[in-house]
């Protein structure tokens, strides 16, 4: 019996069934409440909407033409050129000839996404401030969906349902899934505890008095829209979502570059918990300071069982090849001579298989809550319960990036 591989499954057996479960309890319990709709205020506020660039000259029309088309009465729009390197600049004003609700700064250097926001937030004029990425396109209707959540006034910021945009590749398809549950859906439920940990970057939209309040974004983070949902949280200020609100945002057109943004990604999760670390596990912090360190601590438990049964798989292969030498490397007699231990299945391999099949239920169950139909997500669904793979093969990029200590880039 190995007692350290037994605790790490009966561990993340025991976490991951009590986050499913929980989880899907909620939406249950919520679920007339995960599309319902808040009428606008009476006095309709200006909104700025804060569009920082870098190189992104192939996707910023559209971005635009999506802003274009938003139907908000008062609405101002503020483009920045973080000093691309190629057309954006000159796209940008082409596109926003002749409109007056867009501002347009050009910065001949580049400063970071973060700094760009900072300098929006300066010159907007808006009560609330949107910031979106160059690389997406939003609703025409998301400002009408968004604001009304701000009569809260303990409201600080608001997310919107993410999804990919135009998913064609079989891994588009499943990243548009995982965007559908997790940044999504799962906020939503997240959003009722009061526990919102990330204002994703595609569109999230703020009062700009909390902003100003916690002084913006983290101009060093390279995570910068997860950073600051700890801030806002810190400031006693709540994070809502509004899942009838969508945003469209392109994924990354290859495996090594999808792999690039999600070692940022997660890097810089870790770097920022560790900076906030004085809010986990306090009482004053509510739900949001429990789940955090439960997350992660279920995070790197199961890291921990993917590459310790990676490395007891591993050894077992090379003895069983070792083996083969006696058997003239005979493989079907090797075969024949192989008998299933039910026991053990029962005991190790059981817990693995009911987590496998708990994450498909959750799958269902979470398509089905955020009225999504199944024949038009069939691709991701077959790739959806093997993601989980990948998200190891992220984090131990991550964990060397970070025990490396270098800087890690955007792109």
């Amino acid at each position: 019996m190995n007692i350290s591989y037994n605790i790490l499954v009966y561990s993340v057996w025991f976490m991951s069934t009590y986050f499913l479960v929980f989880l899907l309890l909620i939406l249950f319990l919520k679920r007339k409440e995960l599309f319902k709709e808040k009428a606008m205020p009476k006095v309709i506020p200006l909104v700025s909407i804060i569009v920082p660039a870098y190189n992104e000259e192939e996707s910023i029309a559209e971005t635009i033409d999506s802003l274009k088309k938003v139907n908000y009465e008062k609405l101002e729009i503020v483009v920045v050129n973080d000093g691309s390197k190629d057309n954006t600049s000159s796209i940008v004003k082409k596109a926003i000839a002749k409109d007056p609700r867009f501002t347009f700064l050009d910065n001949k250097n580049n400063k970071g996404k973060a700094a760009c926001l900072n300098q929006g937030i300066k010159v907007a004029k808006g009560e609330f401030i949107g910031c979106m990425d160059a690389d997406s396109v939003i609703e025409k209707d998301i400002l009408i969906k968004t604001v009304p959540y701000f009569q809260d006034k303990k409201m600080g910021a608001v997310t919107v349902s993410v999804e990919a945009y135009k998913p064609k590749r079989f891994l588009d398809k499943i990243i548009d899934l995982e965007f559908t549950l997790g940044l999504s859906l799962f906020l939503k439920a997240f959003s009722f505890l009061n526990s919102v940990f990330v204002t994703p970057g595609p569109f999230s939209i703020y009062r700009k008095k909390v902003l100003l309040e916690i002084k913006g974004f983290d101009k060093d983070n390279i995570t910068e829209d997860f950073e600051i949902a700890f801030k806002i949280h810190r400031a006693g200020h709540k994070i809502g979502n509004c899942m009838a609100a969508k945003v469209f945002t392109l994924v990354p057109p290859s495996f090594k570059q999808l792999y690039v943004q999600r070692r940022r990604w997660y890097t810089g999760s870790v770097q920022t918990i560790i900076k906030h670390r004085d809010m986990m596990l306090k009482p004053k912090y509510g739900a949001f300071g429990f789940w955090i360190p439960f997350n992660y601590s279920l995070i790197f438990t199961g890291l921990g069982l993917f590459v310790y049964a990676f490395y007891l798989g591993f050894s077992k292969l090379l003895e069983n090849i070792n083996s083969l030498r006696y058997t003239n490397f005979n493989i079907w007699e090797r075969l024949m001579q192989w008998s299933p231990d039910i026991l053990t299945f029962a005991r190790v391999n059981m817990m693995a298989t009911t987590i496998f099949v708990a994450s498909i239920i959750l799958m269902f169950a979470g398509l089905k809550f955020a009225r999504k139909k199944y024949s038009e997500k069939k691709l991701g669904m077959l790739g959806y319960p093997f993601i989980f793979i990948l998200y190891q093969i992220f984090w131990i990029g991550s964990i060397f990036a970070l025990l490396k200590g270098g800087k890690v880039k955007w792109r």
